[in-house]
């Protein structure tokens, strides 16, 4: 899996780093079939004090784009919330595939 940082208003340490790929790399547990993932990281100093780091990331997989934002005052709290939701969307995405699996084989079975 491909990652790729885009960063505004702030420079990405190399423990912040290291820290947002293991987070991303848990979610190759869930799916092989992504792809890559954008990362979008900004800091606004003028947003309310609850929503200074904003971070978006978008996993590319075959037929399918997950996106998932959070705004956090700390830059770790917004990463892990959004590591939550695209754990949810990875879920969700792998009942549905096991689901309309099932489904055209049983379907494909009553033809015969």
């Amino acid at each position: 899996m491909e990652i790729k940082y885009f960063v505004q208003n702030f420079t990405l340490s190399d423990q912040d780093k290291k820290f947002l790929e293991d987070k991303i790399q848990k979610l190759t547990h869930f799916s092989d079939k992504i792809w890559e993932a954008r990362v979008d990281l900004s800091y606004n100093p003028s947003h309310k004090k609850n929503q200074l780091f904003r971070v978006e990331v978008n996993l590319r997989m075959q037929n399918k784009i997950l996106r998932a934002v959070s705004r956090s005052s700390r830059f770790e709290t917004a990463v892990i919330s959004v590591e939550k939701i695209l754990q949810r969307h990875l879920r969700r995405y792998k009942s549905f595939c096991l689901l309309r699996r099932r489904l055209t084989q049983k379907f494909l079975k009553r033809k015969k």
